[in-house]
């Protein structure tokens, strides 16, 4: 069922036993937010259940948090679409942050005993959520990282859409980790998008808690940003 009330938003509410779940689908400007959540306490906070609330906010900056001590931030993503040809040309990606023996390949070129070292190293070495191998069909311009022989890192590309690329999967090898790393096998694969693809734009989803990515993404990404939104859930506080 869909609401709409004085606040000038529109939402949907989903009633379980123990839970009221509250999915806004108006996206929001972070000025909005915090009258929206105020006015579920009003209207809500007596119903002696959990309630949770999930708002899309569109504009990107580092002020976007609640001044409320009334709701915990359960979960928050950031989903991000930009024009390729325009990320290719940041100035971040002016340094090479690849040496002293790192090499990118195709994904295709894993071998037998790579998938078995990913195998054995899940939730070893890397989360179960950045498994690299769980993806049905993957895009041509999906990487992986080397140091010497050692497998260390990739970037895994899903088809999305005609016009769309989703760079689902970024990871580097605790040892290797520096963000420098990342964003330049990053930077690779969107080279390999640019080259072999018609695809003229990218997506890509970083958590809330990753705050060096947020932080570099803040400072460079406004040139080639299309389209944002800051997916949260929050919950009520007792």
């Amino acid at each position: 069922m869909v609401y709409k009330q004085s606040v000038e938003q529109e939402w949907s509410i989903e009633e379980q036993e123990k839970s009221l779940n509250i999915v806004v689908s108006t996206k929001l400007h972070h000025t909005q937010l915090e009258v929206l959540l105020a006015h579920f306490v009003d209207e809500y906070g007596t119903c002696n259940k959990d309630i949770y609330v999930q708002v899309s906010e569109v504009e990107f900056n580092e002020n976007n948090v609640i001044s409320s001590d009334k709701w915990k931030k359960e979960i928050a993503q950031h989903v991000f679409i930009l024009d390729a040809l325009k990320v290719k040309e940041l100035p971040i990606f002016n340094r090479n942050h690849l040496k002293e023996g790192f090499t990118i390949h195709s994904i295709q070129e894993l071998t037998p005993q790579d998938i078995d070292f990913i195998e054995k190293g899940e939730n070893v070495w890397f989360p179960t959520r950045f498994h690299p191998l769980c993806y049905d069909t993957v895009a041509t311009n999906s990487l992986i990282l080397r140091h010497h022989k050692e497998l260390v890192g990739w970037c895994v590309v899903l088809p999305s859409t005609n016009q769309l690329l989703m760079y689902d999967n970024l990871f580097v090898k605790e040892r290797y980790q520096s963000l420098g790393r990342s964003l330049t096998l990053f930077w690779h694969a969107i080279l390999l998008q640019l080259e072999q693809t018609p695809m003229k734009y990218l997506t890509f989803v970083v958590d809330g808690e990753n705050e060096k990515m947020l932080k570099v993404l803040r400072n460079k990404v406004h040139a080639p940003l299309i389209d944002y939104q800051k997916v949260t859930v929050f919950k009520l506080m007792d």
